[in-house]
């Protein structure tokens, strides 16, 4: 199992058009996404600073949708700039213990 938190923060877009374009056409297409337990979305309109907490059944299944048309599509849009990933290896069993999975 593996963790990512990809962030990113947006150009010359306000909050309200973020949601329309961005969030809430990609939130079902993400979640179709083959290897994906669950993603949070996360924002910190302060910072200007916006993302997801991915949790993925294998690191396979994650660098498949680094690598794919979606992601692509998603970085290449005029109103995202400094996208930025990290991922873990999850510890299963202190996870499970602390109900982090499930």
């Amino acid at each position: 199992m593996q963790a990512q938190l990809i962030t990113y923060q947006l150009k010359d877009i306000s909050q309200e058009e973020y949601l329309k374009q961005m969030v809430e056409p990609d939130a079902p297409i993400l979640a179709q996404v083959k290897g994906l337990i669950s993603k949070v979305w996360l924002s910190d309109i302060e910072k200007n600073t916006f993302g997801g907490f991915y949790l993925w059944e294998s690191k396979t299944a994650m660098e498949d949708f680094m690598n794919s048309d979606l992601v692509k599509a998603v970085v290449s849009r005029p109103y995202v700039k400094n996208v930025s990933s990290v991922d873990y290896e999850v510890n299963q069993k202190a996870s499970l213990i602390t109900r982090g999975i499930k």
